[in-house]
């Protein structure tokens, strides 16, 4: 705790100012001029707060002699305790610019359009429940210096031949980078830090521990090394662009490295080292069972990024309401034999046996954190984990497509190519999709439910069976199809339990195991 000169009173880092600001004297104070005696004893190290969580053992430090009654991480309502340590000081922080009501609006605002969040997440005493947490990063120093080298071809059509014109095509480059920045956390998740990012790293102060006054902060617990070759990924790619852009290599028709290795060999790509950073979030935590769901606020932009879990009881009561005009208004304008009805609805149930199918693809990856570096390096003896697929998606336009697929792709394929050839297809497609299904649910430790792709191939079959059959009254029809269709509709209620399941986490349990000693 920093003491005020003046009454005593305890300082805390004031955002609007940037300033120390004392709450009882309303005095203001650099934060470089605050200064400590435990301070000076070590100058790679800094006194500080250390609070564990005895139900999920999540550590966070603080400059604060306040005790916390709340777990950021589980969201656990236990009382932390606390002792005190030696962390090590990293070389730079971005204060706090974006203060707690501003973030809280952001947030607000945010949830005001997800109409299928639950409502305990638009609460007014849960929105309140936001931490300013610092989280540690590495921030990576990137070069490309020297003579580079790259093969160009160019061809030319005359008459009836083709001219190949191959060239050497060499240059100085001198480019460097400084900022490519990566969460140096095992507990902080990267997907969420990736998209909080970016930081505008021109921001950056020299790190003081009286920053951290009022706020809490992650130790550093992840290598440098692990996201080193995606700072220097990065950089190549952002450099042979440019490259690439210049007019003469882009007239020789300028060729990438057979390699992303050798790409970066050929611009002389080197990793000159990795800052320790830390970098200002406000954190919120939602728990609900086993689950938890984590809401950030990137604490320099006030960019919102958060796990959405739905309401199940709305959405369902919302797509009742929707279907029923829409299923009269079909009706006026549509009329579909028995035959190519049955049909319909077992191609219905495939894309939705697909949707299944991915979603459990997802789940995996959630379940095991594959494609979480930080969280994969830090405990010994797993395989090595997967780069994170960075490409971004419009979870939007992916439902709009898929909705539209829903309604078009069974009446027009049915028409196109007539029912046999739909039954064979559909028959082949199932098969296909329920033993790839049953690999992905073996990976998992535990999946209630999950079943969905059988319960539908099992309707699809009974269909086909009445396809082969043809019998003479249109009822049997009817109940092939009544049977898909609930089906379909077992499955659209676990697509959205587990939907939770991937927009929630399990609840953490932070082994503070290895990490870095210059972290």
């Amino acid at each position: 705790m920093y003491e005020c000169p003046n009454c005593g009173g305890n300082l805390k880092f004031h955002i609007p100012s940037q300033q120390m600001f004392c709450a009882f004297c309303e005095s203001k104070f650099d934060p470089y001029s605050m200064k400590k005696e435990t301070d000076t004893v070590d100058g790679d190290c800094f006194e500080t707060n250390v609070f564990s969580c005895p139900q999920c053992g999540g550590e966070m430090i603080s400059g604060d002699n306040d005790a916390t009654s709340f777990c950021s991480y589980c969201g656990s309502a236990n009382i932390l305790s606390s002792r005190i340590g030696r962390e090590k000081r990293p070389k730079y922080i971005i204060p706090f610019q974006v203060s707690k009501e501003t973030c809280k609006n952001a947030y607000r605002r945010k949830m005001m359009k997800a109409f299928f969040a639950p409502k305990e997440l638009k609460n007014p005493d849960f929105i309140d429940g936001f931490r300013g947490i610092y989280m540690p990063y590495w921030s990576y120093r990137i070069s490309q210096k020297g003579t580079i080298g790259f093969k160009g071809k160019t061809e030319k059509r005359k008459g009836d031949y083709i001219y190949t014109d191959h060239y050497d095509l060499t240059g100085e480059l001198d480019a460097g980078y400084e900022g490519y920045s990566y969460d140096a956390s095992s507990t902080f998740y990267d997907n969420i830090s990736e998209a909080l990012g970016p930081y505008d790293i021109k921001e950056r102060k020299d790190f003081t521990p009286a920053f951290l006054s009022g706020f809490y902060a992650e130790t550093a617990d992840v290598k440098s090394d692990v996201y080193r070759e995606d700072a220097e990924e990065l950089a190549v790619n952002v450099t042979f662009e440019k490259v690439k852009s210049n007019p003469v290599f882009r007239k020789h028709g300028i060729q990438e490295g057979s390699s992303r290795k050798k790409t970066a060999e050929q611009l002389r790509t080197d990793c000159e080292g990795a800052d320790s950073a830390m970098f200002p979030v406000w954190f919120m935590s939602y728990r609900n069972g086993d689950r938890i769901a984590y809401a950030t606020v990137n604490g320099q932009t006030g960019k919102v990024v958060t796990d959405m879990p739905v309401d199940k009881k709305r959405f369902f009561i919302s797509s009742f309401l929707l279907a029923v005009p829409l299923f009269f208004l079909l009706n006026l304008f549509l009329t579909l034999r028995p035959m190519v009805l049955l049909a319909c609805s077992a191609v219905l149930a495939v894309i939705s046996a697909y949707i299944y199918h991915n979603e459990l693809t997802g789940i995996c990856k959630l379940e095991t954190n594959e494609e979480d570096r930080g969280l994969q390096m830090k405990n010994p003896g797993r395989k090595k984990p997967k780069r994170a697929n960075k490409q971004s998606t419009n979870t939007l336009g992916n439902t709009i497509l898929i909705s539209i697929l829903l309604c078009t792709i069974p009446m027009a394929a049915v028409a196109a190519i007539g029912d046999i050839v739909v039954w064979i297809v559909v028959a082949i497609a199932m098969c296909i999709l329920c033993v790839s299904g049953f690999k992905k649910y073996k990976k998992l430790e535990s999946l209630n439910g999950g079943y969905g792709f059988l319960f539908s191939a099992g309707a699809v079959a009974v269909g086909g069976f009445l396809r082969l059959w043809k019998p003479v009254s249109d009822l049997w029809y009817y109940g092939g199809v009544v049977l898909i269709l609930l089906t379909v509709v077992f499955i659209l209620f676990d697509l959205i339990r587990n939907y939770n399941r991937l927009a929630m986490r399990k609840l953490p349990q932070f082994d503070k195991k290895g990490g870095d000693d210059n972290a």
